[in-house]
């Protein structure tokens, strides 16, 4: 008798599990992937947004399933390799390239021409919209923005006689001021910095652009071995040179193991990072009175600019010729992209989405998230490179580490990470 209830219930759960969940009817699935797992705060949220397009539509129903942030990356990009992908996923802006080139996106630009009603692009940032191009076509869409700011606190100024007005603007500038503000005990040890370039979300990248340089000339040749290279890579070096590396590197450290930003911790005095430190400093409840401004430039022919990699959102081409499921992605990523959703996803996540207009909105009365916002419209994203994808990370890591402890000269790090470049250009040339 156990047995025959065994028995039956494996008969009978199937059909309880398929009544519990969503009625899909005749509609054709889309499957999306996001980063709003279940327990997450913004799960809630992003499965009401979900529901909300289901409820409109008699064609298409979208299944979503939420991945934490670093499981999403891995799961993606063996999916996409794979030919598996989701319909609609995210993924990172300033890659597109690549992918399109793969053949793995749906030309968006297409779906947009046929279309009555398409998208707004005014609505979306003109250097966003030519990350996600190419050939001139659009292949993905900016779905967040994200921007670099230097952050400062205005306790810590008024406590050396600074104000607002001293808010640093140049190099120069940036220098004197943090001067100021570091502090030290009576054995040298350091206990707050005033600033330090190599901190928080600032890169070696970033600062050429401010100098009008960059890795790469428009042939994609390495430009590594300038004077100018030399001359912004020693500026980052010599910034703090009264303290040897050991003690910068070991401070830092000592931030770390706080567990939390060493700027919100109130151990650095200013600080280049991501707009995502505003919501930690939101949720963290500080009480300190800090602001945001962009980051200071070279004091000649400085370039207002920060670097803003954000998250595109794509339609996966998993060569299955299926059109009613690439129509039903592209509605549904105009869907995400609507103002109504885009404010909706900003107070789900606390994230900068790409819609000028559904950010304004919610900015409104907020001089930080204004200021923010603000600086969007400087952001540059990292060119693509096929030889060498991830040229600004490991690539470039052990020459930058090398230079800035003084185990090479600027002069030796520069000249070997462009040979290396080189190199790198030359085994990909004999693949293809």
């Amino acid at each position: 008798m156990k047995k025959f209830y065994i028995l039956l219930l494996f008969i009978v759960l199937p059909f309880v599990i398929a009544g519990c969940g969503d009625d899909i009817g005749d509609r054709t699935e889309i499957k999306f992937w996001h980063m709003s797992p279940v327990g997450s705060e913004s799960y809630s949220a992003t499965r009401q947004i979900i529901n909300r397009f289901n409820e409109s539509q008699d064609k298409y129903f979208v299944k979503g399933t939420g991945f934490s942030f670093w499981d999403y990356w891995d799961k993606i990009n063996v999916a996409i390799s794979s030919r598996t992908a989701p319909d609609v996923g995210l993924s990172t802006l300033d890659d597109v390239v690549g992918r399109a080139r793969a053949g793995v996106l749906y030309n968006i630009s297409e779906l947009m021409a046929a279309d009555e009603e398409p998208l707004d692009l005014d609505d979306f940032y003109t250097n966003q919209l030519e990350f996600a191009k190419h050939n001139d076509n659009l292949f993905a869409m900016p779905f967040t923005s994200t921007t670099r700011v230097l952050y400062y606190n205005l306790d810590m100024f008024a406590e050396v006689g600074l104000t607002e007005d001293d808010v640093p603007k140049t190099w120069s500038e940036l220098h004197t001021v943090a001067k100021k503000l570091d502090k030290t005990d009576n054995k040298g040890t350091i206990q707050r910095l005033g600033f330090e370039p190599t901190y928080g979300n600032a890169t070696y990248h970033g600062y050429l652009w401010q100098a009008g340089l960059d890795f790469f000339d428009e042939d994609l040749n390495p430009t590594l071995n300038t004077q100018g290279h030399i001359d912004v890579l020693n500026w980052m070096i010599d910034f703090n040179k009264e303290f040897s590396r050991n003690q910068l590197v070991a401070f830092g450290d000592a931030n770390a193991m706080l567990g939390i930003n060493p700027f919100a911790a109130e151990r650095v005095a200013m600080i280049v990072e991501v707009d995502g430190l505003y919501q930690i400093i939101k949720s963290a409840g500080a009480t300190f009175n800090y602001g945001v401004t962009y980051i200071p430039v070279p004091d000649e022919d400085g370039v207002r600019v920060n670097w803003g990699s954000g998250f595109s959102i794509e339609l996966y081409d998993n060569g299955k010729k299926d059109d009613v499921k690439k129509q039903g992605a592209y509605e549904f990523l105009k869907y995400l992209m609507s103002y109504e959703t885009q404010k909706d996803l900003a107070l789900a996540n606390g994230w900068i989405m790409a819609s000028k207009s559904a950010m304004a909105t919610i900015a409104e009365g907020n001089p930080i998230l204004t200021r923010l916002i603000e600086e969007v419209a400087y952001a540059k994203d990292k060119m693509f490179v096929p030889y060498a994808p991830s040229w600004h990370g490991n690539d470039w890591q052990p020459f930058y580490n090398a230079a800035l402890s003084k185990e090479k000269t600027v002069q030796q790090a520069l000249s070997e990470a462009r040979a290396h470049y080189i190199q790198k250009r030359a085994n990909w040339n004999a693949t293809q």
